[in-house]
C-alpha cells in the first residue's frame, strides 16, 4: 500500500471517528469499570483497587494509529446508613490517539457510588453511581491533514478551520446497576448508563458541536458448573447517536489451584458488524491480567491485513486488615 494511500484511509478513518462520534471502546471493558458504568465504583471486597488498560488499534494501517490506554482507581471508604450498605470513590482518566492526524481524546472523572443491600441475606444489591470530570479533544497534527481535495491539488474549504487549540468541557454521567446472588451457582448483573448528561459543545473545526448522550446498557450471568469452572455469558450494547456498538461474550474461569487461589480465564467474543474477540487471562488471589486479539470482519478488513486490536490489561485488589483491639487480661494469682 503507497504511503499516499494509507494517509488518506488514516485521515478518513480519524475523521469517521469525528463524523460518526464513534468514541473509544475496550474489548475488555470490564477491566475498566469506572468508564464503562459510574456504579461499578468501589464494587469489589477489598480496601482499594488499581487498574490500567492499553488498546493499540489498525496498526497494520498506519504505525500508532489508535492507541488507547486507562487507568483507574477506586475504594469501598465506609458504611452507608444501613448495615450492609456501603459507598464507593474513585478515579479513572484515559487518552486516546487516533488517525494520521492525531485526533486526541481525553478524559480525567471523578465517581461516588452508594450499594443499597435488599434481603436478610443482603443476596441483592441496586448501586448508584454518578460521575463528573473535565473532558477534552484536539488535533496534533494539522501537517498530516490529507483529504481526497488535497491530494489531487484541489482547495479544500475544510482544511483552514482546523485548528490544535484543545476544545475543553466538563463531563457529567450516571448510572445503575442491579446484582442479585440467584442460587449458590448462579449470580446476575446488569446495569445502564448514559454519559455527556450535559452535551458539552466540543469540535475540532473550532465551532460548536454538541456531544450526544452515550448509552451503555451491559449484563453478565455467572454460571458456576462445578467447583472449579465458572461459564459467563455477556453482553454491552451502546449507542452514541448514530453509531452503536453491540458486543457479545462467552467467557470461562477455570481453578487450577486452589490453595493459591489461581484461575486461568477465557473466552470468545464478538463485536456485531467489526471484529470477533480472542480473550485470554490469569488471576493470581487478588491480581488479574488479561489479553485480548480482535480480528477485523468489517469493510475494513481487507485494508487492516484482517488485524483489528490488541489489548492488554490487569487490576489488582489490595486489602489492608486492621489489628484487631484486645482487652489485655490480668491473670490474678491464687496464693
Amino acid at each position: 500500500m503507497n504511503r499516499r494511500f494509507t494517509l488518506l484511509i488514516a485521515t478518513m478513518m480519524t475523521w469517521s471517528c469525528w463524523g460518526i462520534a464513534q468514541e473509544i471502546h475496550w474489548t475488555q471493558y470490564e477491566m475498566q469499570p469506572l468508564l464503562l458504568n459510574p456504579a461499578k465504583t468501589g464494587d469489589f471486597h477489598g480496601t482499594f483497587r488499581v487498574g490500567g488498560i492499553y488498546r493499540n488499534q489498525f496498526s497494520s494501517i498506519t504505525p500508532d494509529a489508535f492507541n488507547t490506554p486507562g487507568i483507574f482507581l477506586d475504594a469501598p471508604i465506609s458504611k452507608g446508613f444501613r448495615d450492609n450498605d456501603w459507598v464507593g470513590v474513585g478515579g479513572a482518566l484515559f487518552v486516546d490517539r487516533a488517525g494520521a492526524l492525531g485526533l486526541q481524546t481525553g478524559g480525567f472523572f471523578l465517581s461516588g457510588s452508594y450499594h443499597f443491600a435488599f434481603g436478610r441475606q443482603a443476596n441483592t444489591y441496586i448501586v448508584l453511581g454518578l460521575q463528573t470530570g473535565a473532558y477534552a479533544k484536539r488535533i496534533r497534527d494539522i501537517d498530516a491533514y490529507n483529504s481526497e481535495a488535497v491530494i489531487l491539488g484541489e482547495d479544500d474549504p475544510v482544511r483552514g478551520q482546523l485548528t490544535d487549540q484543545a476544545q475543553n468541557a466538563q463531563e457529567y454521567a450516571a448510572g445503575l446497576i442491579f446484582k442479585s446472588k440467584i442460587s449458590e451457582s448462579l449470580r446476575l448483573e446488569v446495569g445502564y448508563s448514559i454519559k455527556h448528561l450535559n452535551r458539552a459543545s466540543l469540535s475540532p473545526l473550532g465551532r460548536g458541536f454538541r456531544l450526544p448522550w452515550r448509552h451503555t446498557g451491559h449484563g453478565a450471568l455467572d454460571i458456576k458448573i462445578n467447583d472449579q469452572i465458572t461459564l459467563t455469558p455477556a453482553f454491552m450494547f451502546e449507542t452514541f447517536e448514530p453509531a452503536t456498538n453491540f458486543v457479545t461474550q462467552l467467557r470461562s474461569s477455570v481453578l487450577v489451584n486452589e490453595e493459591k487461589d489461581i484461575y486461568i480465564n477465557g473466552g470468545l467474543g464478538f463485536r456485531w458488524d467489526d471484529s470477533a474477540h480472542i480473550l485470554f487471562g490469569l488471576q493470581f488471589d487478588a491480581l488479574k491480567v488479561g489479553v485480548s486479539y480482535d480480528l477485523t470482519v468489517s469493510d475494513l478488513a481487507t485494508a487492516a491485513n484482517y488485524f483489528g486490536g490488541f489489548e492488554i490489561a490487569a487490576n489488582y485488589i489490595i486489602k489492608i486488615y486492621k489489628k484487631p483491639e484486645v482487652d489485655p487480661v490480668i491473670f490474678c494469682p491464687r496464693f
